[in-house]
């Protein structure tokens, strides 16, 4: 066991979060989190001040097909334009979830 403040934790009980982009800058937002064995992805933009593959997340610190879900918080570029990658050129088979109103605005800016 792992002691936490005065709380008592298995090692199944820990948070790990990966951070994949956006250190202390606007863009390429994604953060791997582990938790009891399900890996969720949170979000995947892309960067605005860099073009093609420099602009992804560190897709390569990651193996996508270990990824269960992906959460998309919100519409903007640098939380999402790099679903097409992500989904299309990895072996990321996991579900994806979003609001309605940024599934709606994504397909406009993505499609």
């Amino acid at each position: 066991h792992y002691c936490i403040g005065l709380l008592s934790a298995t090692m199944e009980d820990i948070m790990t979060i990966t951070p994949l982009g956006s250190g202390q800058e606007v863009g390429r937002s994604c953060h791997l989190l582990t938790f009891r064995g399900t890996t969720i992805m949170l979000d995947c933009g892309i960067h605005p001040g860099y073009d093609g593959i420099a602009g992804l997340p560190f897709f390569d610190r990651v193996d996508p097909e270990q990824v269960d879900v992906l959460l998309v918080t919100h519409f903007h570029l640098d939380h999402a334009a790099s679903l097409p990658y992500f989904t299309e050129r990895t072996k990321f088979k996991g579900r994806i979830f979003m609001t309605h109103p940024t599934k709606a605005v994504i397909r406009l800016l993505l499609g």
